[in-house]
């Protein structure tokens, strides 16, 4: 197994290596961004895993035995855990992503195990894979089992057809919408945040990679993740929305929340996210998750500054966003303390976080599992990058699991609240009927 980064001649296709390796029956995890500057990675294989356990976070070898273990809440516990397995050498220098680099992310809910159809996934999972990938500016790099960079071509997929089931009913989630928004006026919580699961089942097996490939074509800025689990289900989107990028002394979120549709050409869009900005239900919406961000990082001791929110526009939604950057000018908290401080943030959970959090387990009757939780990796100085798991499904050989949430504030309408949810779905139900080779 090679220790050092090895620069490759031809950059491979990301989605491509993690979909066959998966076909091929490896444990995958896949993070990739189409931005000149970002990092992509895709890992193979397992070498460590960090992973939850009743009272906090266990450190296991390939085998599945116990290295170590830190108690306690386990985004903390993760962070100290890593702390001391990184100790040693200094990484080397000059590289995008330094020494070993783990992938994974965590549970929505982070102080309790995913029930079905989540049991695949832990709270809280973060891989060092037997091999690592790296791009970023056009140079690739790989890292450790350089054998298993050769994956036999998976066979081509054809189109699925899917049959649709939402659970709950679309009028049952209109229903409990219009509970929460009676439970907001009456001081239960400022805003809450309700998701919905939609079941797709096909006539086929549904190839993960073909998902993942489809959805890079069509959200090239989206954050695009394949995940798999350890029942055999993968967990795959393309999430528009950074929890935290780490970079030495500089944290950035991009913390969004407040939507609106597209429209038929530019005049049309442009007016739409007129609307978006002019909408009081939606600025406050959106600025309670600013605040938040921001109060998260105050709290952490940074110098931090905000954009005036803008609008961002995807091939199927538009969203208000606010980049905040927070700068350590003392002691840098890495990226899995800075994600301690900052999830769940209303924009998938609501406000206040433990009021909205006791709605959600009253009202909304379905098991998130990771979804609105985080996806993303970490390196040896702490360095990498969060997204929020929102746009996802988690998939399982002919059948899917598709879900999407909305804010929900005192005068929220159910119905528009509904169609919300429905352009968020479309996102991977297209990459699913879709889902063939390039």
């Amino acid at each position: 197994m090679a220790s050092s980064p090895v620069e490759l001649g031809c950059s491979p296709d990301l989605v491509r290596l993690a979909g066959d390796a998966h076909d091929a029956g490896h444990e995958v995890a896949l993070f990739e961004r189409s931005a000149p500057a970002a990092v992509s990675i895709v890992g193979i294989g397992r070498r460590y895993e960090l992973v939850s356990t009743p009272d906090g976070v266990a450190l296991e070898d390939a085998e599945g035995r116990r290295l170590d273990h830190e108690p306690g809440r386990r985004l903390e516990a993760a962070a100290r855990l890593w702390r001391r397995l990184m100790a040693g050498p200094a990484p080397q220098a000059g590289l995008p992503v330094a020494g070993l680099v783990a992938l994974g992310g965590f549970a929505f809910d982070l102080e309790r195990e995913p029930k079905a159809p989540w049991l695949g996934f832990p709270a809280l999972l973060l891989r060092v894979p037997a091999l690592t990938v790296i791009q970023v500016g056009g140079r690739a790099f790989a890292v450790g089992d350089l054998a298993l960079l050769r994956q036999p071509a998976s066979p081509a997929a054809s189109r699925p057809k899917l049959q649709i089931e939402p659970l709950p009913t679309e009028a049952e989630w209109m229903r409990t919408v219009a509970q929460a928004s009676r439970r907001l006026g009456q001081g239960s919580a400022q805003k809450v945040v309700l998701a919905r699961e939609v079941m797709a089942r096909a006539d086929r097996p549904i190839a993960a990679g073909a998902v993942a490939r489809r959805l890079r074509l069509t959200y090239p800025a989206c954050y695009r993740y394949l995940i798999s689990g350890g029942d055999g289900s993968v967990l795959v989107g393309a999430s528009p929305e950074l929890l935290a990028r780490r970079s030495g002394a500089v944290v950035t979120c991009q913390p969004m929340a407040g939507s609106i549709g597209r429209g038929h050409d530019r005049l049309a869009d442009a007016t739409l996210a007129d609307r978006l900005r002019a909408s009081a239900k939606d600025a406050t919406e959106h600025q309670l998750t600013v605040d938040h961000v921001i109060a998260a990082l105050d709290g952490l001791k940074a110098r931090v500054s905000a954009t005036p929110p803008e609008v961002l526009s995807l091939p199927n939604i538009q969203h208000l966003a606010t980049t905040v950057e927070a700068t350590f000018e003392v002691t840098s908290p890495d990226l899995l303390q800075v994600a301690a401080a900052l999830h769940p943030t209303p924009a998938v959970g609501g406000a206040p976080v433990e009021a909205a959090q006791l709605l959600i387990r009253e009202l909304e009757g379905i098991e998130r599992g990771w979804y609105a939780g985080a996806v993303g990796w970490i390196d040896a100085r702490g360095d990498g990058e969060l997204a929020v798991a929102i746009r996802c499904g988690l998939l399982w050989e002919d059948g899917a699991r598709l879900y999407a949430g909305a804010g929900i504030m005192p005068d929220s309408d159910p119905r528009a609240e509904l169609e919300e949810t429905r352009m968020k779905l479309q996102a991977l139900l297209d990459a699913l009927t879709s889902a063939k080779p390039d």
